[in-house]
């Protein structure tokens, strides 16, 4: 197989004109940053499990997605879409390749759906900042940390850009990639996955805050709108759960981080960028502060590894898979670790 892409967590390949491998790494990003210096010991493996069982039991569900099959231990087997990315033309990201509505593409929006705000969210001080925007969201008033959506919010950020940044409805319009009926079933059908995936996740004890979803174009249907296809992957690096109080997702990565010099500069460096409508905020934060991120320790990596494996075990339960790994790993366990290392940070 052709290698086509690394990415920060995933390699792509090409396997033949339709298809391509999502081969999972032990890798991890986190704040947007790529490849960080450490690697988590079978994480590839654990992604691998739980993306081929959120696929099988959403396809189930009836929902459609570029998903084929599990391809081995560490990879599964997907429908290749392609990728238009925007171009950056005098300050700004020029999207009119999608003018013509191209099918058979990515969606160049990542779909972030919220079920529980809880205090420290985003959302409640961004509307603070721009009241205007909650017409948008179809609020009344400023949500806060209590606030629970039923069905799920939903907001839309871009995708093929160097730093996501959450888009309006107007702005969103003017990008001029989809139609007015085509980003309303985008909103319905990420509110419906989102309710499944609550469902399967209460059923072991795991709460589901919030995700990301990414979907395709697909063929085009008879009122000139394109079919929605559920694409990338699904696992606790696009979701944000907890177990027990504890955060069973990238969060818990996000956390061993939290008080880092780097983790100040990248907020810095993100910053400087925006004010100077420059692309590359990575160069600012190791090039101008003089930043990179630190290394894990030991325990660390111990227990972030064990959070992939008891997860994977937990969905691959619950769906009726055969769990990737020794039944013991279980949430539990991770629980217990996952307390010390938190009381360490």
């Amino acid at each position: 197989m052709e290698l086509i892409y690394k990415g920060s967590v995933k390699d792509l390949y090409k396997k033949n004109s339709d298809n391509l491998v999502f081969e999972y790494s032990n890798r991890y990003s986190i704040f947007d940053w790529g490849e960080m210096p450490n690697e988590i010991p079978q994480k590839g493996e654990a992604l691998a499990s739980m993306a081929a069982s959120f696929f099988e039991y959403l396809a189930k569900k009836g929902y459609s997605s570029h998903y084929v099959a599990a391809a081995s231990p560490t990879s599964i087997e997907v429908q290749s879409v392609n990728v238009l990315r925007p171009e950056w033309v005098e300050g700004q990201y020029d999207y009119t390749i999608y003018q013509d509505n191209p099918t058979h593409c990515l969606v160049p929006l990542e779909v972030i759906f919220r079920k529980h705000l809880g205090q420290g969210n985003s959302l409640e001080g961004r509307l603070k900042k721009n009241p205007a925007y909650l017409k948008d969201l179809g609020l009344n008033e400023v949500p806060n940390g209590e606030t629970t959506f039923t069905p799920a919010l939903v907001e839309f950020s871009t995708k093929l850009e160097t730093s996501d940044r959450y888009l309006s409805r107007q702005e969103i319009s003017e990008m001029n990639i989809l139609s007015e009926t085509e980003l309303q079933a985008l909103r319905e059908q990420t509110q419906i996955i989102s309710s499944e995936l609550e469902k399967l996740f209460a059923s072991f004890g795991v709460k589901l805050w919030d995700g990301k979803l990414e979907f395709a174009f697909g063929a085009r249907k008879a009122n000139g709108d394109r079919e929605l296809l559920l694409v990338d992957s699904i696992g606790p690096d696009e979701l944000r759960l907890t177990y027990e109080g504890l955060p069973l997702s990238k969060e818990f990565l996000r956390q061993l981080y939290a008080n880092t010099p780097w983790n100040d500069a990248v907020k810095k460096s993100k910053e400087l960028a925006q004010e100077r409508k420059s692309q590359d905020w990575k160069a600012i934060c190791k090039d101008e502060l003089g930043q990179h991120p630190q290394t894990l320790s030991t325990e660390h990596i111990e227990v972030s590894s064990l959070l992939y494996k008891a997860l994977a075990n937990e969905v691959a339960g619950v769906v009726g898979r055969t769990k990737p790994f020794a039944s013991e790993l279980n949430l539990k366990l991770w629980h217990q670790k996952a307390q010390k290392a938190l009381e360490l940070v």
